[in-house]
């Protein structure tokens, strides 16, 4: 493993919308994966849906270290545009933390 795999730092992250609202939420989720091209440090930012929960919306992240992901979460919600997002929530999201050490799609 390289030193810059060892920093890696990933997460899925599972949100669930209010009743009727997935669409709204992976919608809103797009867009603030589109401000998270330019985050330093983000090397991976994916929105994916489960074809059996409608209002669940899952967030695939990599981040080059543990700093750029907090850098990131601490920007002001408007401009990464997680403002738009909060409203849609049924509850928390939920986190699975990763330390990512490879494969296709990963920079070395």
């Amino acid at each position: 493993m390289t030193s810059r795999e060892s920093t890696r730092v990933g997460r899925y992250v599972r949100m669930v919308a209010v009743p009727g609202s997935g669409d709204e939420l992976a919608e809103n989720l797009l867009k603030v994966a589109e401000g998270m091209r330019g985050a330093p440090g983000c090397e991976l930012y994916i929105v994916n849906r489960t074809p059996d929960e409608e209002d669940a919306v899952w967030v695939t992240e990599v981040w080059a270290d543990e700093a750029s992901s907090e850098d990131a979460l601490n920007r002001d919600l408007g401009e990464a545009g997680l403002g738009s997002v909060l409203p849609l929530l049924a509850g928390p999201p939920e986190f699975i933390e990763l330390a990512p050490v490879g494969g296709p799609g990963l920079s070395s």
